[in-house]
């Protein structure tokens, strides 16, 4: 008989046993609801954090890249003038040495000339036929002083018209030891003046050179940012389990 009212009793028990658990369970369902949308929330905000930092690193990522390539090209640029430069400076300085080398010839010259017009030779009458002579002289080494750059226009002017002092009247002798002395003034001025361009061209090929350095060393620098961030960025999308792209073109800077 008991066992007859166990069993009997049996499916109304279980019947409330159920109801009990289904109970606690909706009332667990409940509590745990709120915590399950915001623990949600929270994942979705994290994601979503993420997803736009790695657009923020990406960004700047391709920013410091643009900025390199700039610097890089005009890094190059700047390689490319300062050569040219250089070479400007190196053909000034070729320059001012013939042109020096052209002031001794002439000094040396005026000195030999003007140690032998020192040496004074009787005086006698002049014919005509000396003057001429003189004349020819005159007229034929002003030329030949005037081609080779020993002249100006002017001073050759003055003397095919015998003016300033110029004429057949002079002897020889002096007439050399004039020209001599001119052509050293003029070539000496000659030299100042190639001098000067060389000394603009030094300074203008020490700026190109120092423009250069400093480019290069910011092209580097500025590769080294970019990298930096190019892997920060990589770093971030392999934690976050975002794809991490391959095959990124090297950065280089020439020098």
């Amino acid at each position: 008989m008991a066992l007859h009212d166990f069993f009997r009793a049996m499916p109304g028990a279980l019947t409330i046993w159920f109801s009990l658990v289904a109970l606690v369970g909706i009332g667990c369902c409940f509590m745990a609801v709120p915590a399950l949308y915001g623990r949600y929330h929270w994942a979705k905000a994290r994601a979503e954090a993420g997803r736009l930092r790695q657009i923020q690193l990406g960004a700047q990522a391709g920013e410091l890249r643009r900025y390199a390539d700039e610097v890089a090209v005009a890094a190059a640029r700047s390689t490319v003038t300062a050569q040219r430069r250089e070479a400007q400076w190196e053909g000034a300085r070729r320059a001012g040495e013939a042109a020096w080398r052209a002031f001794e010839s002439a000094d040396t010259a005026a000195r030999r000339m003007g140690q032998a017009g020192a040496i004074r030779l009787p005086m006698r009458a002049l014919t005509s036929e000396d003057l001429r002579d003189r004349e020819r002289y005159l007229h034929r080494t002003a030329t030949d002083a005037y081609r080779r750059g020993e002249l100006s226009l002017t001073d050759l002017n003055d003397i095919l018209a015998h003016r300033n002092g110029w004429g057949p009247q002079l002897h020889p002798a002096d007439q050399e030891v004039a020209l001599r002395r001119i052509a050293r003034q003029r070539l000496w001025a000659a030299y100042q003046a190639v001098a000067a361009i060389e000394r603009t061209a030094r300074h203008h090929a020490d700026v190109a050179v120092a423009a250069q350095r400093s480019l290069h060393d910011e092209a580097f620098a500025a590769m080294v940012r970019a990298q930096r961030a190019e892997d920060r960025r990589s770093a971030t999308g392999a934690r976050r389990g975002y794809p991490v792209p391959t095959g990124r073109r090297p950065l280089l800077v020439t020098t």
